[in-house]
């Protein structure tokens, strides 16, 4: 019930009592008058509450818009399509083909979740090269036939895409958005526990830091208004827990972190067989951070995060999550490179700085 609904109620009580007083005294006039009011009273109620959470039809950076896209995704369940527009038939026929290209037969819901955040976080700007990442419209970043046509989003359209995905393969989904109107994302229920999983946070590097993560893990970097969305707590199907490893105490951390960074890992954690004394957190947290330092200046092209979280078992858990600088570069010929260096230097003579390919150049246009 909102605000309005129950400005509404009170009001109504309160000439229900005055016409009660008033008795005969009250004309017909006066009757029909306090009904019309009453009547627009209503109406007005039944609208939207502009300070009221929901989880559609709402403006994120004063510019995109969250919108349902419930239609497409029945469409896609029912096998008909006849009361979609073009643009939505254009939006089923894409969506479906991408679900059949990462969705085999057997996957688990589980399964099906994981393929379509690799999907969106790691090959949505290269599939289709370069300029196809440039959308007609600023608007077309923000909903899922501009993110699978154009291969570009705003946060609101990772979000949106990713609900679209999940709800025509019966995955329940949510998009929240933060309390500020600046960010969205969203929340995904496996066996019977909800997830936050933010697409738009783990984009070009799919390190799994941001995929399905409790309340907790996501209040880090997240706020949202905790009495409309549902409550995460789910561990089941965090990465990190799943990828979880034991080593002995916290003086291993090192040794197990090269060891996972020398196997490829991008995901890995650890918990501790001797657990971690109240004394000895500041040890592990010396340690840690001296790892991840040295790891920032290897020089490799990697990038780590870590954070140190609690199982379902209140153990203390490492979480590591890696990605490389230049997740998704385009390699150029040494040629290429040349006649880019000769353009740079002819253009801005003193000014130039030598083109490094290897320096943070992702290929995409906009």
């Amino acid at each position: 019930m909102n605000k309005k609904t129950n400005a509404f109620i009170i009001t109504a009580l309160a000439i229900i009592c005055v016409l009660a007083i008033a008795g005969t005294a009250v004309s017909a006039f006066a009757y029909m008058d306090t009904r019309r009011i009453m009547t627009a009273m209503q109406e007005q109620a039944q609208e939207p509450d502009e300070d009221e959470t929901r989880e559609d039809d709402v403006c994120i950076g004063e510019e995109y818009f969250i919108r349902s896209t419930t239609a497409i995704s029945d469409a896609y369940k029912s096998g008909d399509a006849s009361a979609l527009d073009d643009r939505q038939k254009e939006t089923l026929s894409m969506a479906s083909a991408i679900l059949g290209e990462v969705i085999e037969d057997g996957m688990t819901p589980f399964e099906k979740e994981k393929a379509v955040y690799e999907w969106l976080t790691l090959k949505l700007i290269n599939d289709n090269g370069i300029l196809t990442v440039i959308p007609t419209t600023g608007e077309d970043r923000d909903n899922p036939y501009g993110v699978l046509k154009y291969r570009s989003a705003v946060c609101v359209g990772y979000a949106t895409t990713f609900r679209l995905f999940m709800q025509m393969m019966d995955i329940d989904c949510k998009v929240v958005h933060d309390l500020s109107l600046c960010h969205s994302w969203d929340l995904v229920k496996l066996d019977g526990d909800w997830y936050h999983v933010d697409c738009y946070f783990d984009s070009d590097i799919g390190s799994y830091r941001h995929f399905n993560m409790n309340d907790t893990l996501a209040s880090y970097d997240h706020d949202w208004d905790r009495s409309f969305f549902p409550h995460a707590s789910g561990n089941k199907y965090n990465m990190a827990l799943i990828n979880v490893s034991n080593v002995g105490n916290i003086y291993d951390i090192p040794q197990f972190v090269k060891d996972c960074l020398d196997e490829g890992k991008t995901c890995f954690s650890c918990t501790f067989d001797e657990g971690i004394a109240r004394e000895d957190e500041s040890t592990a947290a010396a340690i840690t951070s001296a790892v991840y330092n040295i790891v920032s200046m290897m020089g490799d092209g990697k990038e780590v995060q870590y954070e140190w979280i609690r199982n379902d078992a209140v153990e203390y858990v490492l979480c590591w999550y890696t990605y490389s600088y230049n997740s998704g570069t385009v390699d150029l010929p040494d040629e290429t490179i040349e006649k880019i260096n000769e353009a740079l230097s002819e253009a801005f003579g003193d000014d130039y700085v030598e083109y490094d390919p290897d320096y943070g150049y992702n290929g995409a246009v906009g």
